[in-house]
């Protein structure tokens, strides 16, 4: 488990991250969101200690997170840019994580990079982007880590290594067990893997919570009518969202009881519940201001 406490880190004058408080249980798949610029590689390095937090504290496996050689060997922390040498092949560097990960599982690395159509003996340097990225999850994979870290994961993956990774991470997580914290700015793809998630803006955290339970919170409906409707029909509802065009109209609330009925007091033609995904979760919730759940 890691717990993270009143973190807060600053680049000089400028502030990146304010007062964190969050914990992550053992076993689980975490999707850290936000903008660029809202401090999500800055908390990743923070985790990996690459960066010392300004204030705060890390507390991983009981103990507070220092430069420890035994701390490293239970994280993986894949950068966006993951740095590699001008001569670099994927056997070259599965030897170099060898030896810094000492369950490194190289059966396990040749089993995904053959899945990823990679060559062995050819240069990473000569990798379009994709093929860089793929060799690298597969890098972190095989380490066979406590706490996965990757930036950007699908940065680079067209849409069928998209779903090849999240199939060989979630097998990856039948046989060892890991706390993986993904940041990326596809919520399409976060939404098909995450089993919670974490929401960065304006320097701390938004919301935070486990997805089936935070998709309870809202209900969207769409509705017709025989003639056109002004918002201000719906301004009793407090809709987080609202858009009308023409005799249609979609809806967002937050669930409560007595909405249907209100709505059906309107008189429409048609009226229908439709099911939310993230985007809609996490647009609302921005609007909202966000909610720690």
């Amino acid at each position: 488990m890691i717990e993270i406490k009143n973190l807060s880190h600053s680049f000089g004058k400028n502030n990146v991250l304010k007062d964190i408080n969050l914990t992550l249980e053992d076993g689980k798949i975490y999707g850290l969101i936000g903008i660029n610029g809202a401090g999500k590689s800055t908390l990743m390095r923070l985790l990996s200690s690459v960066y010392r937090p300004s204030q705060g504290e890390i507390w991983i496996e009981g103990e507070k997170l220092d430069s420890s050689y035994s701390q490293k060997e239970l994280i993986f922390f894949l950068p966006d840019d993951p740095y590699y040498n001008f001569n670099a092949t994927p056997k070259s560097l599965a030897k170099m994580y060898q030896i810094f990960y000492p369950r490194f599982d190289m059966s396990l690395f040749y089993t995904y990079i053959n899945r990823f159509n990679l060559k062995e003996n050819d240069k990473v340097i000569h990798f379009s982007k994709g093929m860089r990225r793929r060799l690298f999850l597969c890098l972190a994979i095989a380490c066979r880590v406590k706490y996965l870290f990757l930036d950007e994961a699908f940065d680079g993956l067209d849409p069928l290594a998209r779903i090849e990774f999240n199939h060989f991470l979630l097998e990856a997580l039948e046989h060892n067990t890991m706390t993986v914290l993904i940041s990326s700015h596809s919520l399409k793809d976060l939404e098909e893997i995450m089993d919670s998630y974490i929401i960065l803006d304006s320097q701390s955290v938004l919301a935070s919570g486990k997805m089936m339970e935070s998709f309870e919170q809202y209900v969207k409906y769409q509705m017709a009518f025989t003639t056109p409707i002004l918002a201000e029909e719906f301004a009793d509802l407090q809709p987080t969202e609202l858009k009308i065009v023409g005799k249609i109209v979609q809806i967002v609330v937050r669930r409560q009881d007595g909405v249907l009925e209100k709505l059906e007091a309107l008189h429409p033609v048609m009226i229908e519940e439709i099911e939310m995904d993230f985007n809609d979760y996490f647009t609302n919730l921005v609007m909202e201001g966000g909610k720690h759940i």
